[in-house]
């Protein structure tokens, strides 16, 4: 029968059958070693850069079972715990319960018993290994490869400018097309805007984001949203009034992509409206993520009804 033995360190002597040859690799590796430890590609200090750096690191290794310098499992793990000593690089890998691989037979097989494997790899190539609760850890000479581990790009997407409006509506850069498509996919959708002048001999800037609380598409072209209500503030250019103003007095706002600006300051316990300061902006929109660009139009013949129209349709003619 062709089988494999597993030992302690997960690692097998294997008869009775040929495999395929295995080897671990990846678009861009940091360092790569064959199973005498000689370097294949890239280079120890790179490897050393990027676990100095703090960057996430995949290891793959393949184990040659009959010493016949060709690869007959390949195995693939994030690097849980770095260690960057005397010019190497150690990783600790995951701790799995042991295997038992059958060659010839495509499978690997889970012990009846529950032992738990713990592995030591460094970047000369030397994979050390036991069993939970063993005292002696046995060493093997594997084919490794480093790399840049998936997991590096941001768990959730970044923000991106898709589009800047101009004060009348205007296309200044970006696509409206994108930004069109991302509302209706359902993207989160920041806006932001700002104004520099001088006062005084002064030159005085300020800066606005907002996430909006309500977004509407009107005729398929341009989009109108409501920013988040807000206790006003005694000033939003002066530092020194940098506080907040009446606590009734609330601040909202309506702005578009054709330029338009509707701010209002509303008392919320007497509903007066306080004051209210049309105006015109130039508009920066940032979407959260790719915009998915399969999005449909939300606009569709019968799409929404009124209950009185509902109503008037049972009303026979």
């Amino acid at each position: 029968m062709k089988y494999c033995i597993l030992l302690p360190a997960l690692l097998a002597f294997c008869t009775g059958a040929t495999a395929q040859s295995a080897e671990p690799s990846c678009p861009t590796p940091l360092l790569a070693t064959g199973f005498d430890g000689e370097r294949l590609s890239g280079d120890e200090a790179s490897l050393i850069r990027a676990a100095e750096e703090g960057a996430p690191l995949r290891i793959g290794w393949a184990v040659d079972f009959d010493d016949d310098g060709v690869g007959d499992l390949v195995h693939w793990s994030n690097a849980v715990f770095i260690s960057v000593f005397e010019g190497r690089v150690f990783s600790q890998v995951q701790a799995i319960h042991r295997q038992r691989p059958r060659l010839g037979q495509a499978t690997i097989e889970l012990p009846d018993q529950m032992d738990l494997w713990h592995g030591l790899i460094s970047s000369d190539g030397v994979l050390q290994g036991r069993l939970e609760g063993e005292e002696t850890a046995s060493r093997r000479q594997v084919m490794t490869v480093w790399c840049p581990s998936e997991s590096a790009a941001p768990s959730s997407p970044e923000w991106i400018s898709v589009y800047r409006s101009g004060i009348r509506g205007e296309a200044l850069s970006g696509s409206k097309d994108a930004l069109l498509k991302a509302v209706r996919a359902g993207n989160p959708i920041r806006v932001g805007w700002g104004l520099k002048r001088e006062r005084d001999g002064v030159v005085r800037s300020v800066e606005h984001t907002a996430d909006p609380v309500f977004l509407t598409i009107v005729d398929e072209t341009d989009i109108v949203v409501q920013l988040p209500e807000h206790v006003a503030q005694q000033s939003y250019w002066d530092m020194d009034k940098a506080f907040f103003d009446d606590a009734s007095v609330m601040w909202r706002g309506v702005i578009s992509t054709k330029g338009t600006f509707d701010a209002i300051w509303v008392n919320r316990a007497t509903g007066e409206l306080v004051r209210r300061s049309p105006q015109r902006a130039m508009f920066t929109w940032y979407v959260h993520g790719s915009p998915r660009l399969n999005a449909s139009t939300l606009a569709v013949p019968g799409g929404a009804t009124s209950d009185a129209d509902r109503e008037s349709d049972r009303v026979p003619k």
